[in-house]
């Protein structure tokens, strides 16, 4: 089981919490590079000052700096390099495991299932964009970057899956997979990580913009559905998957006012109700679960009432789950 890998290695509580702790150190690292253009920046251009650099902290919108906004881009994903790497070395060191641990409990990784996930989610995004459009399309504002948009498109899909990837990794892998250890109960380790995935994205731009509870409502169901296909497919393919097609689709094609995303994407939105956002995001999350549950023959949803065994769990205590199971 998935979730079993958490079992793996060394996983003292407080090991845990250093680990946390050093792959927020790595993340505040790989802000170093945007850190030193930004001061050069600054320095350089007389006309930019605190407001301008408190301004673009709300709204990440890098040409109000003079800053390219592909270049841009990248230095917001070499954040998630560095957090990436402090991932690595906790794994590695730490814990005494592997990064393959937080992916799969199958070998080797399924990454057919990454492209599933990926191709499913980007077209039920498509979908649904497409039905918000004809009810809206003045909400909807195309443009062309010309040549900047092949950059974008090129950048988003070799480098945009370091930051998703990373997420995963560390939400569904690191952390649901410490919950599950240390508690030993599949919907502490499910709520729990979704919870802390809304919390850390507590700081994004759209915060500001539309409120903080409403956007964490969308965080926290964002990673509870993740958190949700991770144990149901006993892997975190199918997240890895569908975290990359949101992003780079966002980066890409869609995005609106306020997002951390303020790139040169094909459409923008003049208007955004979170509200409608999150009822569309869960028929979204529904019509995936419910395809991913005859394709990959998912077990029943009892199963996540079940307690988590540990390696060394006596033949009594299997058996007992299986006679609840059959009941």
């Amino acid at each position: 089981m998935y979730l079993n890998q958490g079992f793996k290695g060394d996983n003292a509580w407080w090991k845990y919490l250093i680990g946390i702790i050093m792959v927020f150190i790595g993340y505040f690292v790989g802000q170093f590079p945007l850190y030193v253009v930004l001061m050069t920046k600054l320095s350089n251009n007389k006309d930019l000052g605190t407001d301008e650099l408190k301004s673009f902290e709300n709204n990440m919108n890098f040409e109000a700096l003079g800053i390219d906004k592909n270049v841009g881009f990248i230095l917001l994903i070499l954040m998630f390099v560095g957090a990436l790497l402090a991932l690595w070395v906790v794994i590695k060191y730490l814990h005494q495991k592997r990064m393959i641990d937080l992916v799969t409990a199958q070998k080797p990784i399924q990454y057919h299932k990454i492209f599933f996930g990926f191709g499913l989610w980007m077209l039920l995004t498509l979908i649904l964009e497409g039905g918000n459009y004809l009810l809206d399309p003045s909400n909807y504002t195309f443009r062309w970057a010309g040549g900047n948009y092949f950059i974008l498109l090129l950048i988003s899909i070799l480098f945009l899956p370091i930051q998703t990837s990373f997420e995963e990794l560390f939400f569904r892998g690191y952390i649901m997979q410490g919950l599950a250890f240390l508690t030993k109960h599949k919907w502490v380790a499910i709520l729990g990580s979704s919870i802390f995935f809304g919390l850390v994205h507590g700081t994004n731009p759209e915060v500001e913009e539309y409120g903080f509870w409403t956007m964490q409502s969308y965080y926290v169901v964002a990673g509870l559905f993740l958190a949700l296909i991770t144990v149901l497919d006993d892997g975190l393919e199918l997240s890895l998957g569908v975290h990359a097609a949101t992003n780079i689709s966002g980066a890409t094609l869609f995005t609106y006012k306020g997002s951390v995303l303020q790139t040169d994407s094909l459409f923008i939105t003049e208007e955004v109700k979170p509200l409608l956002m999150l009822a569309g995001f869960i028929l979204a999350s529904i019509l995936f679960i419910t395809i991913c549950y005859m394709k990959y023959q998912w077990p029943s949803w009892r199963t996540l009432n079940e307690p988590i065994l540990s390696p060394d769990s006596s033949k009594d205590e299997i058996f007992a789950i299986g006679q609840e199971r059959d009941l």
